[in-house]
């Protein structure tokens, strides 16, 4: 009995230990919207739609696609390139902005009546201006993010333009294939026919020398 428990609290620890390995949190890319689909292909349905900065946990990897839970526990895959373990522009920009609000506040106070040393107010103001400079680079970031997501998204445009139009090609050219052997069997059903003519008129011939022959025979012996 004490084997079997220990057993079953063996096995329930190597699960938990198994599934936690692969569960790690990403984030949904700058600029995105990612659909979670049923299966690997864009041929599946879509179960969810995520914007960008949105959490989610890998479940199991296999490139180029991964598995994940969302927020509201809809499991599927996404391609793995639209997800980034490091925090997206956006939630990283509200966090420098949480933080030079929580310096300036504290500059502030200090303004205000406390004591402080000129040189901790530097160091403030240094930390502000730093943060403020990392903001901007983190900004200027996020745009040529936007850009490269506009260009994306018209080359997927033309992608799918000319999908269709070969798609479209396909369709015709079967459409063309299955008039092509309609002719075929049309020609040869002809050729057939032509023969079979043939082939009665020259019996018809045959038949009509053979009868002028025999009349002609029976006359010269009347006479």
């Amino acid at each position: 009995m004490k084997t079997s428990l220990h057993f079953i609290i063996f096995s329930l620890l190597f699960l938990f230990v198994t599934s936690s390995a692969y569960a790690e949190t990403r984030y949904i890319s700058d600029q995105l919207l990612v659909t979670v689909r049923s299966g690997k292909g864009n041929e599946y349905k879509v179960l969810e739609t995520l914007p960008t900065s949105t959490p989610v946990t890998i479940l199991e990897e296999d490139k180029p696609y991964v598995k994940v839970i969302t927020p509201k526990g809809t499991e599927g895959y996404i391609l793995s390139h639209y997800v980034s373990s490091a925090l997206p522009k956006s939630v990283r920009i509200g966090q420098l902005n949480k933080e030079i609000d929580a310096l300036q506040q504290q500059l502030a106070k200090q303004q205000q009546g406390f004591q402080t040393s000129q040189e901790e107010a530097n160091t403030h103001k240094s930390k502000i201006a730093a943060l403020s400079a990392q903001l901007d680079q983190t900004r200027q970031e996020q745009d040529k993010t936007k850009g490269e997501y506009k260009t994306l998204l018209s080359k997927s445009a033309n992608v799918l333009n000319l999908s269709a139009e070969n798609e479209q090609l396909i369709e015709e050219s079967n459409l063309l294939n299955s008039e092509l052997l309609v002719l075929r069997e049309e020609n040869q059903n002809f050729h057939r026919s032509n023969m079979i003519q043939w082939f009665l008129a020259g019996g018809a011939v045959f038949f009509g020398g053979w009868l002028i022959g025999k009349i002609s025979r029976k006359k010269q012996r009347r006479f």
